[in-house]
């Protein structure tokens, strides 16, 4: 057991990787489940072993290949457990695709990058921020401006504005699709 500094066994540690990772593992897990509760479930249940092993990392960062890892075991096992044996037989071929490892690191390039895509909206002006937020929720310019009372030509405008700042905080991805 390797002993790091801020995501250590400590409570602290420990709580900071679980605020940092768990909707993103939930969001991963329902890749494979298409049932959120029971993915905010066996995402609970991977973090509980966790702390039981009293397993530590250096970071959060550290800690994403094992915990992305233990979840896809978690989810596949889940899906061949009894509860599923019977509707296994009608998701056959999906369970094969959902074994295998294309399939996971598309699953885990979709969950980083949608997060990637909110944290960058959430460091825009909060004006500029909730345009995007509904346009990402698929409302039209028409139903936004209605939304926020304002304009569709100040929405055309905030969306753009949005547009460059996006493309500079998001120039890095480039870099974590080259990673994958």
């Amino acid at each position: 057991m390797s002993h790091g500094k801020p995501h250590s066994k400590s409570l602290t540690g420990f709580q900071s990787l679980f605020d940092t990772l768990y909707p993103n593992l939930c969001l991963f897990a329902n890749s494979y489940l298409r049932d959120i509760d029971t993915s905010k479930d066996l995402v609970q249940e991977v973090f509980i072993s966790l702390w039981q092993k009293q397993k530590a990392f250096a970071s959060a960062q550290a800690a994403k290949p094992y915990l992305y890892t233990a979840v896809k075991n978690k989810c596949l096992n889940h899906l061949k457990s009894k509860h599923y044996k019977i509707q296994l037989e009608a998701i056959r071929a999906d369970f094969e695709v959902m074994d295998t490892e294309d399939y996971f690191q598309a699953q885990l390039l979709a969950v980083e990058t949608y997060a990637q895509l909110h944290q960058a909206i959430a460091s825009l002006p909060d004006k500029t921020a909730k345009v995007m937020q509904l346009a990402m929720n698929n409302y039209s310019n028409t139903e936004i401006a209605e939304e926020l009372a304002v304009t569709t030509s100040t929405v055309r405008t905030q969306k753009s504005m949005a547009y460059q700042k996006l493309k500079g905080l998001l120039s890095h991805l480039n870099q974590l699709f080259l990673n994958f």
